[in-house]
């Protein structure tokens, strides 16, 4: 009867939360590694994740920055590695997802003296809300929570000539 009917609706739209919050985790994941991973090197610093990034405010706070990032990278021949260390979902509708991650961010500079004691692990604790659109997920809301740049989201990773870039809605 109703009963039933209500509980299959019930459950289905916990099943569509649950499947959204996977989704949007795997996206959230993808995105916060190419955020923190880049390198002086001639393509490999191209913001391409600004595309990633739904809310037209946010993506219009971070663009007029990308292009003094991408000197700071290049001059100070900065190159950097991030790793989603840990993810947790919070499914607020099946379009939308709260993400809280832990992100750690191997920092070097200097070029080719390179060594293994010329790197710095930046701790990051990232909040975030992902949004469907379209069929993908997208970044509508990223702030940072701790780290050298807790202000703001900063793409450079706290290199020292590197501008940040204020992420916080």
């Amino acid at each position: 009867g109703e009963d039933l009917d209500a509980a299959r609706a019930t459950a289905e739209r916990l099943t569509a939360r649950d499947d959204a919050g996977k989704a949007a985790l795997d996206a959230a994941r993808a995105v916060l590694v190419q955020i923190t991973t880049y390198s002086y090197k001639d393509g490999e610093h191209e913001f391409a994740w600004l595309d990633e990034i739904a809310d037209p405010a946010l993506r219009q706070r971070l663009a007029p920055n990308v292009d003094q990032l991408k000197k700071a990278i290049v001059d100070g021949q900065v190159t950097a590695k991030g790793q989603v260390l840990d993810a947790a979902a919070r499914p607020v509708s099946a379009d939308q997802v709260e993400v809280l991650a832990f992100v750690d961010q191997a920092i070097s500079d200097g070029g080719p003296a390179q060594d293994l004691g010329d790197v710095k692990v930046e701790e990051q604790r990232v909040s975030m809300t992902m949004k469907r659109s379209g069929g993908r997920w997208l970044v509508e809301r990223l702030e940072l929570l701790s780290g050298t740049n807790a202000s703001g989201l900063d793409p450079a990773g706290g290199a020292s000539s590197a501008p940040s870039a204020s992420a916080t809605p």
